[in-house]
Formats: C-alpha cells, sequence, structure tokens
C-alpha cells in the first residue's frame, strides 16, 4: 500500500487522538473490508511521544487484527522524533521541514521497510473530544 496515493484521492485516513478513536477507525474499515490510514494528530509525536501512540496503535490493532490500516506518526520538524519511532516499530512517518534532513531519516526508514512523508494526507479529524466515532468512520471510508 503506497500512502502517497492519499495525497490527491478520496478520503482514506482517519486522524486518532485516542486509544478509542483508533479502535473505530478499524472496526470501520474491517466492517466495509477497505483500508483505513490512522494518523496522529498534527505533531502529535512531539507531545504525546511515539510509544504513548503506538501503543494505541497495537492495542487497537489487537481487538480488530482482521482490519487493513497503516498507521502514520506526525512528527513535525523533529527528526530525532522521527529515529526514535522508527526504532520503537512506526514504519510511517510523516517529517516536515528540510528536505535533506528527511531525505537522511527516509534512508535509515527504508533499512526498516518504512517511507517518510513530507506532509500527511488529506484526513477525517472527528477532534479530541469524541469517542464513539464508529458510524463516522464507516461514513468517511464508504465514500472514499
Amino acid at each position: 500500500f503506497n500512502i502517497h496515493s492519499d495525497y490527491d484521492s478520496a478520503m482514506s485516513a482517519i486522524i486518532f487522538h485516542n486509544r478509542r478513536q483508533a479502535e473505530c477507525s478499524l472496526e470501520a474499515a474491517a466492517d466495509l473490508s477497505c483500508h483505513v490510514t490512522l494518523l496522529t494528530a498534527p505533531g502529535a509525536a512531539r507531545y504525546g511521544g511515539p510509544s504513548f501512540y503506538w501503543a494505541m496503535v497495537r492495542a487497537a490493532r489487537d481487538r480488530y487484527p482482521q482490519a487493513e490500516a497503516t498507521a502514520l506518526l506526525d512528527c513535525g520538524h523533529d527528526s530525532a522524533l522521527a529515529q526514535m519511532a522508527l526504532q520503537i516499530g512506526w514504519r510511517h512517518l510523516v517529517l516536515m521541514g528540510r528536505d535533506s534532513v528527511r531525505t537522511k531519516i527516509r534512508q535509515i526508514a527504508q533499512a526498516y521497510g518504512g517511507e517518510v512523508l513530507a506532509r500527511p494526507p488529506k484526513a477525517f479529524d472527528p477532534g479530541p473530544d469524541v469517542l464513539e466515532i464508529v458510524d463516522l468512520c464507516r461514513s468517511v471510508l464508504g465514500s472514499s
């Protein structure tokens, strides 16, 4: 699955702010037998840490192992966090900022079988306060 295709295609990415939203996104994808990209909020790696969000993704995947999903961590401009994220298991990252820095991180990511994007794909953002978003996710994914 090439996440670059999400830049200009119908929306298949959903921003998650908590574990329940990640679970709802995977539940909807499993129900519809479609792919979903789980995307952290802009700069989430900086305030939550890669391990915190990776634990949410793993918990959601454990609950919905049949769901086809790509997890994408938004590292903002922080290349050190991007490197840390790769070491703990993230394989798809957003790293903004200088191309030369992103190129170096991209080389590291490729060694792990991962990729680094310069910007996040279009994504549905339910906001941090709504927990039960299965129906919203079904609607978003069903229209893609």
